[in-house]
């Protein structure tokens, strides 16, 4: 039996966060941008990915873009420029950032083999990543939820702080460059690019 190195336990940590708080997201595409700031933020998972610094997180999820061993589903773009910052003399894990906006999928193949190691639960939620808007209906499946930790949050009052994580709730993160962004902004300040309404 091979070690598990920094990469497949980040695919395998990322299987078990999406199997337990974002099911539908098993078989959908979502962006890089959920994906390092919402779905496997570093802040929340350094310790279980065995990873000391940013920099490292940054550089596996960069690897783990390009497409590598098969476990995500990349569109070219993606996988070629990431592949070259990965193989440059000195890369620069921030490039990530970059491809905020690209869309990749968990690969059907690679999840199956896991799949024994974290088996999913009953039945299949179609519950969104916190932070990302609900369907056009503008139905609710259940009560808000934190776009860092995934918990419940009360109803019926202002929230600035999770109960759960403690993460500021009123400040959020450019999609492309991470940097704050106060709720209800429109644009970034840091990079100009458009942030999603949806907290």
């Amino acid at each position: 039996m091979t070690e598990m190195d920094a990469l497949d336990r980040m695919f395998q940590v990322l299987v078990r966060t999406l199997q337990a708080k974002h099911p539908a997201l098993l078989a959908a595409p979502f962006t890089v941008g959920e994906l390092h700031q919402q779905i496997l933020p570093y802040r929340h998972f350094r310790r279980e990915l065995g990873l000391e610094t940013n920099q490292e997180y940054e550089l596996i999820l960069m690897e783990l873009l390009t497409g590598a061993r098969g476990y995500l589903d990349v569109d070219e773009r993606l996988r070629d420029h990431l592949g070259k910052e990965l193989n440059a003399n000195a890369p620069e894990p921030g490039r990530v950032r970059d491809f905020a906006d690209a869309h990749v999928t968990v690969n059907p193949a690679a999840l199956s083999a896991v799949a024994d190691v974290f088996p999913q639960p009953g039945a299949s939620s179609t519950r969104r990543p916190a932070g990302v808007r609900t369907p056009a209906t503008g139905v609710e499946t259940g009560p808000p939820r934190c776009r860092y930790c995934g918990g419940d949050l009360p109803m019926g009052r202002p929230l600035h702080f999770c109960p759960n994580c403690g993460q500021n709730l009123q400040v959020l993160n450019c999609p492309a460059c991470g940097a704050e962004v106060e709720a209800g902004w429109k644009f970034c300040v840091a990079c100009g690019k458009a942030v999603s309404e949806s907290s």
